[in-house]
């Protein structure tokens, strides 16, 4: 098993004020809905929650991320970590900043680091670190994409009631 590592960063607006952008992406029982790849989750405590993810291959390597995350809003920044769970083989940490526009729209700055521990030798890490990168990229940017068009309908506003 090898850790491999891929991070992503992206800009973006939604058609939401900007406390209810962040405490949408603060609360994970709302985040999942917007989680394209994800098979299930599992409430460990309001702000942790065990995410595992659809199984996923790739040069004859099959792969299913588990991974246990915390997440807390500071003001305008909403972040979130891995913490240890049982049967996590994948760890994240990232943050998103929030900026008002106006009233009604919201501008997001979005990074996050994803690792995973695949099942490869170690002398295959240089293989695979593309394909991480391209997974992470393609993940992230399949979860914005949900997590903007969810917002930008106000389904987030059915979340809260």
């Amino acid at each position: 098993m090898t850790w491999v590592e891929g991070s992503h960063q992206r800009e973006f607006e939604v058609d939401a004020p900007l406390d209810e952008v962040a405490d949408f992406m603060s609360q994970p029982a709302h985040l999942r809905h917007c989680m394209v790849d994800l098979d299930e989750g599992e409430e460990i405590d309001d702000k942790t929650w065990c995410w595992r993810m659809k199984e996923v291959g790739a040069k004859n390597i099959t792969f299913q991320g588990i991974y246990t995350v915390r997440y807390e809003r500071d003001g305008d920044v909403v972040t979130w970590e891995s913490v240890d769970g049982e049967e996590d083989n994948m760890r994240t940490q990232g943050r998103a900043e929030f900026e008002a526009i106006d009233e009604g729209r919201t501008k997001v700055s979005y990074e996050e680091t994803i690792t995973t521990n695949l099942p490869i030798p170690k002398l295959a890490r240089r293989v695979f670190r593309p394909i991480q990168r391209r997974e992470v990229k393609k993940g992230v940017n399949g979860f914005l994409d949900e997590l903007i068009t969810y917002l930008n309908a106000g389904r987030h506003k059915q979340d809260e009631s």
